[in-house]
């Protein structure tokens, strides 16, 4: 009865999902959720066509929706209650849910028909419907009935009930209808499974015929054909979503397992607990002699110890053997190499636990090395930065994933935030806590290797003073193109004029290959409205607008000249791809009329070089209206508009025409601005006031 129960809920729960708005049930209110289910003629409203969601629901209207709901069986049997007979209009909802083992009776032979429902045992119903396991270890606060505490934790946990202060209270429609749509919520769809294979004796795998998101547990049940159950331990969704990995207790090997989906039953034979052969999966140099072979399991002492088991070509010698503690690690040393001798191991009869024999491996190589040189600390080139970095130089270059670990550095006092290598190998940049004025700190550093593999003696004293209000560093975030000639730069922080000013962009490679600069030049400004971003304009010669940067391509720049800009592992380099947008030049969009003598003027672009001869102004089909001067007086001053004063007053509703003469130019200087379409002049018409 509970499987045909589950399997008629999520049917409902199906045809539910097909009538809900895009955004889901999580997203309607408790009156959409209560509309939804009136359609589906599970739950009715009143006379007046209203819900009463906030009044309580008896137990014979609470059976009646499970009977619709669950789609229970008619019954005509004997009447269970004295109080509900067969003349009762609930009778055979009453009757179907006493069958189905869901409500029972209040004592006495009587089901107690019009008492409301609790909010205690709406969760025991739920419990029920849903076929889950009691879980008598989830905590709550509130007034609880002993006999319901399990049931409501149970459907706390599920998400079917909200917290209370009191479980005891009557259960309101409201609640009951919040109650079913979290049911549906958290049971989802049925899964459409294509077969079930067991991987090992604790791992099955349920492939899917379509993608899943989610897989509860509850959702699966397993036992062997001996009647033993099988917990479920674990479900995970595969990353495609197209199966399902369920990690179980232990099978019994080579028994018929019965695995139980969303109410069906698929079978399978458990396999034997080990039958794969164990593999090398990694081969590492740990110093110039020594090295590590690690197994894909645990493997057995007696192989992974016999010398016998491994060889080196060209006479190279195997000096000792320690298998790990994990039994998943053999750790070798070698006699002395020859420099940038090719050196082929072969590794043969390794068995694992189990008694499987590995494949022979004989791809395996190293190349010889008789650097037995501990790599040093230079004194001299320790130092603390302006901006509180520390500065650690090498004698030579060391293993670069040791060098950043964070642990292999300790200070006094201070935490180590972070650790970089330089591109070269040998510097490391070390970033601390806050530091404190007057204060001496001590550096130890310890346990970094060179490149083949030596470790560094432990360097302990290297002394520097705080720095207690460091230069902040700077960080490049991104490149992007404007248009054909100009890039904009954006920084994580604010910048100064100094840096705006000294900024250098160096182009390095146009789809992968070089780029040579010569005969560019640039101009720099700040992006309006942002100290953050830089404007970069370039021309190339006698080209003032030429196309640098096209549509398809992908470009790399370096930043430099920007005071404590982060440079370490290319991080002032940023990729950007190119454009279609063309540097449009310059021209007057706008004329806006202040007074009878005074007219504004408005660029499309910042321009500099603005003097009063470059514009003319004429009465429409008149005469010339001269112009006495520009206020800016400023040919060298960037700006984005100028205001003109005429030399006598204008003529009300008198329309005017402004046309331009070359000599203007944008902020760099490179492009002139527009004063022509074609042959025809550019002209602003407007209105004297």
């Amino acid at each position: 009865m509970m499987r045909k129960i589950a399997l008629a809920l999520l049917a409902l729960s199906l045809l539910l999902g097909l009538a809900l708005p895009a955004a889901g049930a999580a997203t309607l209110t408790t009156e959409e959720k209560f509309q939804v289910l009136k359609r589906q003629g599970i739950m009715t409203g009143f006379e007046d066509g209203s819900s009463r969601l906030n009044e309580s629901m008896s137990r014979e209207q609470f059976a009646t929706v499970l009977y619709k709901l669950l789609e229970l069986p008619h019954s005509n049997t004997t009447p269970s209650f004295v109080d509900v007979l067969k003349t009762r209009w609930s009778f055979t909802a009453v009757q179907a849910v006493r069958s189905a083992g869901i409500m029972v009776g209040k004592g006495g032979n009587r089901f107690e028909p019009t008492a409301p429902v609790k909010v205690e045992e709406l969760a025991t119903v739920l419990m029920k419907i849903n076929n889950v396991p009691a879980n008598p270890n989830v905590g709550f606060v509130g007034k609880v009935s002993a006999w319901a505490k399990v049931a409501v934790g149970t459907a706390l946990s599920k998400g079917w009930i909200s917290p209370r202060n009191d479980y005891t209270v009557n259960a309101t429609r409201g609640v009951l209808v919040d109650a079913i749509y979290a049911v549906y919520t958290g049971w989802g769809s049925a899964l459409d499974v294509k077969s079930v294979e067991g991987l090992n004796v604790q791992t099955v795998r349920v492939n899917l015929k379509a993608k899943t998101e989610s897989a509860d547990i509850g959702r699966f049940s397993l036992r062997d054909d001996l009647g033993n159950v099988v917990p479920i331990i674990l479900a995970t969704v595969g990353g495609d979503g197209m199966s399902v990995l369920l990690t179980t207790g232990y099978q019994i090997e080579n028994r018929t397992h019965y695995l139980t989906i969303d109410g069906k039953a698929w079978t399978y034979v458990s396999p034997r607990s080990d039958m794969a052969k164990p593999t090398i999966t990694a081969f590492d140099r740990v110093t110039a002699r020594v090295y590590v072979l690690t197994f894909s399991e645990p493997v057995d002492n007696k192989t992974a110890t016999n010398a016998e088991n491994y060889s080196f070509s060209s006479g190279l010698k195997i000096t000792t053997l320690q298998l790990s503690s994990d039994k998943r690690q053999v750790t070798f040393s070698t006699s002395n190499q020859s420099d940038n001798v090719r050196y082929w191991l072969t590794v043969k009869n390794v068995k694992d636990l189990a008694g499987n024999v590995m494949d022979t491996r004989t791809d395996l190589s190293i190349v010889g090395n008789n650097d037995a040189i501990k790599p040093t600390i230079i004194d001299s080139e320790f130092k603390v930065n302006a901006d509180a970095s520390l500065t650690v130089k090498f004698s030579e270059k060391v293993n670069r994933d040791i060098a950043v670990q964070a642990g292999r550095y300790s200070i006094n006092g201070l935490a180590i935030v972070s650790a970089s290598l330089d591109n070269e190998g040998r510097t490391v940049t070390l970033r601390t806590s806050a530091q404190q004025d007057k204060t001496v700190y001590s550096l130890t550093v310890s346990g970094i290797p060179d490149l083949a593999g030596n470790v560094m003696d432990t360097k302990s004293g290297l002394l520097f003073g705080g720095i207690s209000n460091p230069i902040l560093p700077v960080k490049l975030q991104s490149i992007a193109a404007v248009n054909e000639n100009t890039i904009e730069i954006t920084f994580d922080r604010d910048i100064k004029d100094t840096d705006v000013g000294s900024l250098a962009v160096t182009i390095l490679k146009d789809n992968g290959a070089n780029v040579s600069m010569a005969g560019w030049s640039k101009y720099a400004v700040r992006k309006p409205g942002t100290n953050r971003v830089v404007a970069v304009q370039f021309r190339t010669g006698t080209d003032p607008n030429p196309g640098l940067f096209q549509p398809g391509h992908v470009y790399t720049a370096r930043v430099t000249g920007v005071s404590s800009l982060i440079s370490q592992d290319g991080a002032n380099e940023s990729a950007f791809a190119g454009t279609i947008a063309a540097n449009e030049a310059p021209y007057a969009k706008q004329v806006i009329v202040l007074n009878r003598t005074t007219i504004k003027v408005v660029f499309s672009e910042p321009v500099k070089n603005v003097n009063e001869p470059y514009f003319v102004l004429k009465e429409q089909g008149g005469d010339t209206v001269s112009i006495a001067h520009d206020e800016l007086n400023n040919t060298g001053a960037v700006v984005t508009e100028v205001t003109l004063k005429l030399t006598k007053d204008m003529t009300p509703g008198l329309v005017y025409n402004l046309t331009f003469k070359p000599g203007i130019t944008d902020a760099a200087g490179f492009n002139g601005w527009k004063t022509k379409n074609g042959n025809e002049d550019i002209g602003l018409l407007f209105t004297g006031i």
